[in-house]
């Protein structure tokens, strides 16, 4: 599985619940999974959920709103902008043709990050 870089990024386990969550809910419905459950993307293409993990959660924990709206704009500013498919404009053809995991599955990324945030605070 070449999308193991998340843990060499994440902190340790500071991250690692939110990122089994996202494995869950979005992993588990991607396109480009392999039938063995495994990231089935190419070598040649990396996945921003991985490898963006901690500035994925850290934007989205920042949101406080109901609208997914503010949460793409959030992901845009924190992960989008420092992209290197996008462009100066801030257009990006993998966003635009759905090739971007974080892009294409950011609902439920945002409901397995908040899930566990609510976890959390019950603690």
């Amino acid at each position: 599985m070449h999308q193991e870089v998340v843990m060499s990024l994440a902190h340790s386990a500071q991250y690692q619940v939110y990122w089994d969550a996202i494995q869950r809910r979005a992993c588990g419905v991607c396109l480009d999974a392999a039938d063995d459950g495994s990231c089935g993307l190419p070598i040649r293409h990396t996945c921003a959920l991985p490898s963006e993990l901690p500035a994925i959660i850290e934007a989205i924990l920042q949101v406080k709103s109901d609208r997914m709206d503010d949460y793409v704009t959030a992901i845009e500013a924190a992960v989008c902008a420092r992209c290197p498919e996008q462009d100066g404009e801030g257009r990006c053809g993998r966003r635009d043709r759905a090739d971007c995991g974080l892009y294409t599955y950011l609902p439920l990324v945002v409901d397995a990050i908040e899930e566990v945030k609510g976890g959390l605070a019950c603690r």
